[in-house]
């Protein structure tokens, strides 16, 4: 006490008076660089300390260069070197006040403009004391996240610097004896997540730093998904070290991580290839757990990124050590919470898209039913999971019922992510279109000796029909028609065969009271003329109902004249479109463009089958009614539509957690068009335009 007494005494003026600010800072900076003993020197610098927070700015324009000299010089000094990094720090972190010309900023690029200071920081991490490692690590984290470019290249350049950093996850040393990784182990990992974001020269040193082994080491010895933040953090070093990096990526597979992520999945390797491992099934999730499992499923889709180079071995990989299996149960038949069944979704359609090998595994996979039996949108902190097991279905079929909701309504993200799987699954596969579309049957009458609606007998495509034209309860959930709809769409597109399928269809008992039987197209038909009159009169039909219905008829009778010639068969059908068009108000405007592109569909592939209604009869309808304007304008405003603008390319409703929370309170999702339906209009309504054109000139 003594000491210190005597200390400030000597910063008072003349006469015992107190100096301005700015000279007890300058004669503080001048004994700390200048005095003898150490003491001193330490005492001058704790000064600063105290001075720094209040008067940030009068410390660091008159200190900063002292104090790295003398962080350079006295390091070996455990308390000099501590208290002149927290100044640092303290120097460098930006307060909320701060304006854009921050204090803070400035000093930042005061320091990193000299490689030599961060590479004496890097130094500094050799140290054994862990305050001083850990105000080391915190100011370089300050220092990256205000200049991380500055600071990357002066590690890159900096020797041993990345391989410092990387001893940190190897520091065993144990600050508080819980049984857990210390402290500087996560400060460690968060200064390494901040440095290899967007860096492919250090995302590729620290892989081969041996990163995968270390952090995969630390997950499994923190309990795997079930451990703490730690995981999540070590998770999402490895997202980082192998987002745009085909280097990594190979170097992960070739390394033979692919195969610990079942594991990490708690799935049992004696299940890998036959049986359900019931224990994966029913898990218990609590909020940790669920983001732990979030990160890995990201990293599974990063490994499998649709048209990437390795996308295709890595998705055999994952086939083989039982990563596809894995995912496909965890979404289908597991007890997990919604938004994590709707991540496993979204992981799943990547490894079958574009994969013969995959889909073919999906399409043989029968997965356990899980019926819960409460409907509450799988309570993310709900540990038990009451089931009837049911005997296994095709995964496939597993996929429609999320999708169109036939048992319990999953969440709005999980049904779109099980319909963008089944995309996938017929995504250039002719063969499962095909094995789906000879599914496709009118839909069994109730049994009313079933107790629980899933035992129904019903095919995939039966289902399919069932929830595709029963619209009149879509009010409530118009996404069951949708979805269906979205589904159908992909059955038959680019598919003449699965359209001839399809056009096999008739409901109706016609054949027992000599009436004719109805056909399924005119069956969607007469559905959307319903829908479109009563959307117009603001009844219960939701306008996601027509668009659905529009975007499968423009799917259908595109390159099929035979159908174009079914449908135009039914006067009511053209006139329903040609009234969608020319009206000037009560009917949306993507409604009116989905109109005008499936009568330009009929025009186009009018093959003249049908003498009624011929190409040249229905081009004088359509001058006489429309004309050609109107026509353009109408498919111009929908492609210019928000909605249609920016459809989600991976058909992906808002999914974070919070949002997950929230969903019930959120209502209807902002999602009206299928990507697929987007691209197939960009790509093909020029030609119907053109047509006009070159028979119109």
């Amino acid at each position: 006490m003594d000491f210190f007494s005597r200390s400030y005494k000597g910063l008072l003026g003349e006469k015992g008076q107190p100096q301005s600010v700015e000279d007890t800072v300058a004669k503080l900076v001048d004994r700390a660089s200048s005095s003898t003993l150490l003491e001193d020197r330490r005492a001058a610098i704790l000064g600063l300390k105290g001075l720094s927070r209040e008067y940030r700015q009068e410390v660091g324009e008159k200190g900063i260069g002292a104090l790295l000299h003398i962080l350079n010089e006295d390091r070996a000094d455990i308390d000099t070197a501590k208290a002149v990094l927290e100044i640092l720090n303290i120097l460098c972190t930006p307060d909320r006040q701060d304006s854009a010309t921050d204090v803070a900023i400035k000093f930042t690029d005061e320091i990193v403009q000299n490689s030599a200071n961060i590479n004496l920081f890097l130094d500094i991490l050799q140290e054994y004391d862990f305050y001083v490692r850990f105000h080391d690590i915190q100011l370089l984290g300050t220092l990256l996240a205000i200049r991380p470019d500055h600071v990357q290249d002066c590690v890159l350049t900096a020797p041993m610097g990345i391989s410092r950093l990387m001893d940190l996850l190897g520091d065993r040393r144990e600050i508080i004896r819980n049984g857990k990784l210390n402290i500087l182990w996560s400060k460690g990992l968060l200064l390494l997540i901040s440095l290899t974001e967007n860096n492919a020269d250090i995302q590729k040193i620290v892989a081969f730093e041996n990163a995968f082994e270390k952090l995969l080491e630390i997950i499994t010895e923190e309990d795997g998904l079930n451990g703490g933040i730690i995981v999540q953090d070590c998770l999402h070093l490895i997202l980082n070290l192998l987002r745009y990096n085909v280097s990594n990526q190979n170097f992960f597979r070739e390394t033979s991580c692919i195969q610990k992520i079942p594991p990490l999945l708690n799935f049992s390797a004696e299940y890998q290839h036959q049986g359900f491992d019931l224990e994966f099934l029913t898990q218990d999730w609590h909020e940790q757990k669920i983001a732990n499992t979030i990160v890995l499923l990201e990293l599974i889709k990063i490994l499998v990124v649709p048209n990437n180079m390795n996308t295709v071995t890595n998705q055999n990989v994952m086939i083989q050590c039982g990563v596809l299996k894995t995912v496909i149960e965890l979404s289908l038949s597991s007890n997990a919470p919604s938004i994590v069944k709707s991540h496993s979704l979204y992981a799943l359609a990547d490894l079958i898209r574009g994969n013969q090998n995959g889909q073919e595994y999906l399409a043989k996979t029968v997965v356990p039913v899980p019926h819960p039996s409460q409907s509450s949108e799988n309570d993310a902190k709900s540990s038990s999971y009451d089931q009837i097991l049911i005997p296994p279905r095709p995964a496939v079929m597993s996929l429609i019922v999320v999708a169109v909701g036939a048992e319990y309504l999953e969440s709005y993200s999980t049904r779109a992510a099980a319909t963008y799987a089944f995309e996938s699954y017929t995504f250039n596969n002719i063969n499962a279109q095909l094995v789906l579309a000879s599914t496709l049957t009118p839909p069994p009458d109730d049994n009313p000796n079933s107790e629980i609606i899933i035992a129904k007998p019903q095919s995939a495509g039966s289902l399919l029909l069932s929830a595709l034209l029963e619209w009149e309860d879509s009010e409530a959930d118009p996404y069951v028609v949708w979805f269906a709809s979205v589904i159908f769409s992909h059955i038959l597109m680019n598919n003449e065969r699965s359209k001839e399928y399809a056009r096999g269809i008739f409901f109706g008992d016609g054949d027992d009271n000599g009436e004719e039987n109805i056909t399924l197209l005119h069956t969607i038909a007469g559905n959307l003329m319903i829908a479109t009159r009563q959307n117009a009169e603001r009844q219960n039909a939701d306008v996601r109902v027509l668009i659905g219905y529009l975007c499968t008829l423009c799917i259908w009778l595109w390159d099929s004249p035979i159908s174009v010639r079914e449908f135009l068969s039914e006067s009511g059908h053209l006139q329903m479109l040609i009234t969608s068009i020319t009206q000037s108000s009560g009917v949306d405007a993507r409604v009116q463009g989905l109109c005008a592109f499936l009568l330009g569909i009929c025009y186009e592939f009018n093959h003249n089958l049908d003498p009624q209604i011929t190409k040249s009869t229905l081009q004088q309808i359509l001058l006489n009614r429309i004309g050609y304007d109107q026509f353009v304008n109408r498919i111009t405003r929908l492609r210019e539509s928000p909605h249609f603008k920016h459809a989600s390319q991976y058909l992906q409703v808002n999914n974070s957690i919070i949002n997950y929370f929230n969903e019930a309170a959120r209502g209807l999702p902002e999602l009206y068009f299928d990507y697929a339906f987007v691209e197939f209009f960009k790509n093909n309504y020029g030609k119907i335009i053109k047509c006009w054109i070159s028979q119109n000139s």
